[in-house]
């Protein structure tokens, strides 16, 4: 078995999406490999680097990270490459094979448009992953993730996809069991036989 780690990784230069908080690791003491551990604070916003978004994201009283189920974060998953330059549309997702209850978008940041996602929605999509800070355009962020969320599909963002060949694979993406928690920053690696 082969695991492709798809995980961006979490420090001071982690991009954020604009007005979130920025990753900071604030060392407060040092290992001397005699009687003193290292130890470390990490403070991030609960969106940072590859996260999980959960219902809760957007829709009061809805599912939070915490009570989202494992058969939607771990299996089957196909990884589809839309490098286009503009957001993604419903027509774009036409070679994704029918069946794909986990999709991973390598769009080179590019958004989901509306029709894309209902498309999503409509295919029986449960886990939709984008390589961007936000599956949605920044300029109108909520229509997207509402479309998505109300219709209980689990948003992952902030994938590391560039290196990753499209086509099928296992997915284990585990957020931070965050109780309570609109998203989690999460670990997420691919499997391939």
């Amino acid at each position: 078995m082969y695991m492709i780690d798809i995980t961006t990784p979490l420090g001071p230069d982690t991009p954020v999406y604009p007005g979130d908080p920025p990753v900071e690791l604030t060392p407060l003491s040092d290992a001397n490999g005699v009687d003193r551990f290292a130890l470390g604070r990490l403070t991030l916003g609960t969106h940072a680097g590859t996260h999980v978004d959960a219902p809760a994201h957007l829709l009061p009283g809805a599912a939070t990270v915490d009570q989202l189920s494992l058969d939607t974060l771990i299996g089957p998953a196909w990884v589809a490459r839309l490098p286009l330059g503009r957001p993604v549309t419903a027509a774009d997702l036409g070679a994704v094979p029918s069946g794909t209850e986990r999709l991973l978008l390598h769009t080179g940041g590019a958004p989901l448009t509306e029709e894309a996602a209902r498309g999503l929605v409509a295919r029986g999509v449960r886990l939709a992953g984008i390589d961007g800070l936000s599956i949605a355009p920044r300029d109108n962020p909520a229509p997207v993730h509402r479309i998505l969320l109300e219709a209980g599909v689990v948003i992952v963002e902030g994938l590391a996809l560039t290196d990753v060949p499209p086509g099928g694979y296992t997915l284990v993406c585990l957020p931070l069991r965050v109780t309570a928690g609109d998203g989690a920053p999460a670990r997420v690696v691919l499997l391939t036989p």
